[in-house]
């Protein structure tokens, strides 16, 4: 009896142990993750920035905006990710930057970055979303 209540207890914490880490394992395995990087002292110019799809997770018990999109080469970094409220419309301005004296690769290269300057109530009141002028619609998770 005494073993079927420790065998039931280690089966608890283990079940209990794997569920709690389900987000931040999620977060941790996303392929291509950027982080917003200033130029500084670096010469830098503006660079395009190719978005393919926007899908809302749960991140640090908020929901979180997962946005997939893909620079013109590999020298391209995020410089900024900002939205605002447009009347009815919610929009998001992206912009990256790249260094013109570096010589890169020139193929298009994946990134996914996840913004959490938006709040819950902002995503569940707009289906859509302007970035840079662009429509897209939101995928739930």
């Amino acid at each position: 009896m005494r073993l079927l209540l420790i065998f039931i207890s280690i089966a608890g914490l283990i079940i209990g142990c794997a569920s709690s880490s389900k987000n931040s394992d999620k977060i941790d395995s996303l392929e291509h993750l950027v982080a917003i990087e200033q130029p500084d002292d670096e010469p830098n110019e503006m660079a395009k920035v190719y978005i393919d799809s926007l899908k809302t997770i749960q991140h640090n018990n908020t929901r979180s905006l997962l946005i997939h999109g893909t620079f013109p080469d590999g020298c391209t970094k995020l410089r900024a990710v900002s939205h605002h409220l447009d009347g009815d419309s919610l929009s998001m301005d992206i912009s990256a930057w790249r260094n013109p004296n570096m010589m890169c690769t020139q193929a298009l290269t994946p990134f996914s970055y996840l913004y959490d300057g938006i709040t819950e109530e902002e995503l569940n009141s707009h289906k859509q979303i302007f970035i840079n002028g662009t429509p897209f619609s939101l995928n739930y998770e």
